[in-house]
C-alpha cells in the first residue's frame, strides 16, 4: 500500500512542536546566563514543586521550612497554598529527571538539578502535544475539514499565550490544563458518539484532574453542549440511564480529588483548609473591560486572533444554536469568575494566561464556522490568523527582551513599546501599579500626607533639600546628584493600624535635565521591623517610562500593597540611586495608605 501524504493538521503539529521545543531550549533552559533552567521553578510552581520535594525528597510536608511564596505557619502545622493538580501532573517528569540527578554524579540530589528542573519543562511541552493530538482527534471527528484544523491550531499555539506558556514557563498549571481540558472535550465528544460508557469513567477521572489542578475550573462541564450540539439531551438520558457507569464516575472523580483533603490533612491534621488566605473574588466588582480589553493583560488586545472565536459563536447561531449560546454562555461566565478574582490580571505576565486552558474549548466553535464559510470569507479567516500569529510572536519576542514591562503595562507604555526592537529599548520600563489586597468590604483611608518640600512635614525625613528655579510648586526641591538616597516617608504601627492589609499610593513629580538621567534610580517599599529586619522589600525601577525629552517634569504614580503591620514595625518608602549615578530633582510628593476593611 503507498504511503499517504501527511495531512496539514499532522504538519502543523509537527512545526509548532519544532518551534517550541527550540524556544524552550534556547530561552527557559539555556537564556543569556547558560543557565536559564535555575528560573524554571519561580512564582506559583515553587508552590507546585513544593509538594513535590516535601513529599517525595525531604518528607518534611507540614513542616516545611519559610518561604513567602506559598507556605503557610498554622498552629498545626504548614500549609501549601497551592491545589495539588498541578504538582500531580509534573511528577512522572520529576520522577524521571530525579532518577537522572541519581545516577549523574555531578548533579546535586536535593530535587534541584538541571536534570528535574528540565523535565518540568519537557513534560509542558509533552502534554502540549498531547492536547493537540486530542483537539485534532475532535475536530476531526466533528467533521471539520484538516486544513482549517491545521490553521486553528497553528493560530491557537502562536497567536496566545500559550507561546509563553509552553516555553517560558512551562512548569505553570496552564498547559497542564489545557491538556486535561483538551482530553475532557474528547471523552465528552466520544460518549456523544454513543461510545461505551466505559468512557463516562474516564471523563470522571479527567474531570477530577482538572478540578484538582484549579477548582473554579469545573465550570468545563458547561462546555459539553459545546462538543455535543444538538445531541447533549440524548447524552444526558443515556448517562443517567447507566446508573452504574454514573456510580463508577462519581468515583473515579472524588477518587482523583482526594488527593487534596489527604494532603491537607497530612499537612494541618485537617480535611479542609484554604491556602488562598488574604485572598478571594470580588463578585460585586468584577473588571470585565479590563479583563477583555486593557493594555495590561487585555485578552483580546494580546490576543486578537480570538476575536475570530467570538464571531464564530454569533455566525453560529442560525446553524448550530446549542453550540452558539453555549458557547456564549461559557465564555461569558467564565470570564465574570476571572474578572472577579480580587487581583485580576493575575500578576506579572504577557498576555491573560487564565485563558488558556479556556482555548481548548473556543477552538471547537471556532473552527466550525469555519469549516462552513465560503472561499473568500476563508481567505479573510486565515489572512487575520496569520496577522495576529505575526503581532503575538513578535509581541512574545518583546515580552522575552524586556521591552514590554513584566508587571505594569498601561496605555502610554503600550504606545512606547509598539515595533520596538532595538537593544537600547530593552529593560527600559518601569513602575509599580499593583491592585489593592483583597477587600470584600472596601478599604478606609488611614493616612494622607503631602510634601512640597518647603519646610518640615511629617512622616518625612532626609534629603538633601534646595532651592532650586525648576521647583513645581514653592522654591525647594529634593535634590539627587551622587545621592544614594534621598527624602524618605516613614510611618510606623500604631499611626497606622496593625493586622489589616494596607495599599501604599504614592505620587511624585520628577526632574531630569537631561531625558535618561534618572533611569538607574529605583523606588523601594519596605516593611520593618523594631530591629531594623526587612520584613517586606519591594525595589522597582522608578520611571515609568525611558526619558525621552530633556528639561521636563513628570509625574510618577505608584500602589503598592503591603502585609499587615504588627507592633512596633513601619513603612517605608523612598528613592534609591545604588549606583550615584543619577542626576535629578524630586518634588511635590503625596502619600495614601489604604486599610482593609475588616470581612
Amino acid at each position: 500500500m503507498p504511503l499517504q501524504r501527511p495531512r496539514n493538521s499532522s504538519l502543523a503539529i509537527a512545526a509548532l512542536m519544532l518551534v517550541l521545543s527550540v524556544l524552550q531550549v534556547r530561552w527557559a533552559w539555556i537564556g543569556d546566563s547558560g543557565h536559564e533552567w535555575e528560573r524554571m521553578v519561580r512564582s506559583d510552581v515553587r508552590g507546585y514543586y513544593g509538594y513535590l520535594l516535601a513529599v517525595f525528597i525531604r518528607g518534611d510536608l507540614g513542616h516545611e521550612p519559610a518561604d513567602p511564596t506559598y507556605v503557610h505557619h498554622t498552629p498545626d502545622g504548614t500549609l501549601n497554598k497551592y491545589f495539588a493538580g498541578t504538582a500531580v501532573m509534573m511528577a512522572p517528569w520529576f520522577a524521571a529527571g530525579h532518577a537522572v540527578a541519581l545516577l549523574s554524579p555531578d548533579a546535586p540530589k536535593d530535587g534541584r538539578s538541571g536534570w528535574e528542573y528540565m523535565a518540568i519543562g519537557l513534560g509542558g511541552l509533552v502534554h502540549v502535544l498531547l492536547g493537540l493530538l486530542l483537539l485534532r482527534a475532535l475536530l476531526t471527528g466533528l467533521g471539520v475539514r484538516d486544513v482549517v484544523i491545521a490553521w486553528v491550531l497553528a493560530a491557537t499555539v502562536l497567536a496566545t499565550p500559550l507561546l509563553q506558556y509552553a516555553t517560558l514557563q512551562p512548569g505553570w498549571s496552564h498547559v497542564h490544563s489545557f491538556l486535561a481540558f483538551a482530553a475532557f472535550l474528547y471523552v465528552v465528544h466520544r460518549l456523544a458518539e454513543a461510545c461505551h460508557m466505559r468512557w463516562l469513567i474516564l471523563l470522571g477521572v479527567v474531570f477530577g484532574l482538572i478540578v484538582l489542578i484549579r477548582p473554579v475550573n469545573g465550570l468545563v462541564l458547561l462546555a459539553v453542549p459545546i462538543v455535543a450540539g444538538d445531541r447533549t439531551l440524548a447524552l444526558i438520558r443515556r448517562v443517567l440511564a447507566h446508573p452504574l457507569h454514573l456510580v463508577a464516575a462519581a468515583v473515579a472523580f472524588s477518587a482523583v480529588v482526594a488527593v487534596q483533603p489527604l494532603l491537607w490533612h497530612a499537612q494541618t491534621g485537617h480535611w479542609l483548609e484554604w491556602g488562598y488566605r488574604g485572598e478571594g473574588f470580588h463578585w460585586d466588582r468584577p473588571e470585565v473591560l479590563r479583563v477583555l480589553f486593557g493594555f495590561r493583560r487585555g485578552l483580546f488586545l494580546y490576543a486578537p486572533v480570538l476575536l475570530l472565536a467570538v464571531a464564530a459563536l454569533f455566525a453560529l447561531l442560525r446553524r448550530s444554536p446549542v453550540v452558539a449560546w453555549s458557547g456564549l454562555v461559557y465564555l461569558a461566565v467564565n470570564t465574570y469568575v476571572i474578572a472577579s478574582w480580587w487581583i485580576w490580571y493575575y500578576g506579572s505576565g504577557f498576555g491573560s494566561r487564565v485563558y488558556i486552558e479556556h482555548l481548548a474549548v473556543l477552538t471547537v466553535p471556532w473552527a466550525l464556522a469555519l469549516h462552513r464559510v465560503g472561499r473568500r470569507t476563508w481567505a479573510l479567516g486565515r489572512a487575520w490568523m496569520l496577522a495576529c500569529i505575526v503581532l503575538h510572536t513578535f509581541q512574545y519576542w518583546q515580552y522575552r527582551h524586556l521591552i514590554l514591562h513584566h508587571e505594569s503595562m498601561d496605555r502610554n507604555k503600550y504606545a512606547w513599546a509598539f515595533g520596538r526592537t532595538a537593544r537600547v529599548d530593552m529593560d527600559r520600563l518601569g513602575g509599580n501599579y499593583q491592585a489593592p489586597p483583597f477587600n470584600p468590604n472596601g478599604m478606609s483611608l488611614v493616612l494622607k500626607s503631602y510634601n512640597n518640600l518647603e519646610g518640615p512635614s511629617p512622616h518625612w525625613v532626609g534629603g538633601r533639600i534646595e532651592a532650586r528655579p525648576e521647583a513645581v510648586s514653592g522654591r525647594h526641591v529634593c535634590v539627587y546628584e551622587g545621592d544614594e538616597f534621598g527624602i524618605t516617608f516613614i510611618a510606623r504601627a500604631g499611626i497606622l493600624p496593625t493586622g489589616r492589609a494596607l495599599q501604599l499610593e504614592v505620587t511624585a513629580m520628577r526632574y531630569e535635565e537631561r531625558a535618561g538621567d534618572s533611569f538607574t534610580m529605583q523606588g523601594v517599599a519596605t516593611v520593618q521591623g523594631t530591629d531594623g529586619a526587612l520584613i517586606y522589600y519591594e525595589p522597582f525601577r522608578m520611571n515609568l517610562l525611558a526619558g525621552e525629552r530633556d528639561g521636563t517634569w513628570a509625574r510618577l504614580c505608584y500602589a503598592i500593597p503591603l502585609p499587615p503591620l504588627r507592633a512596633g514595625e513601619e513603612v517605608r518608602f523612598y528613592f534609591w540611586d545604588q549606583h550615584r549615578n543619577a542626576r535629578m530633582l524630586v518634588d511635590d510628593l503625596r502619600v495614601k495608605v489604604f486599610a482593609v476593611n475588616a470581612y
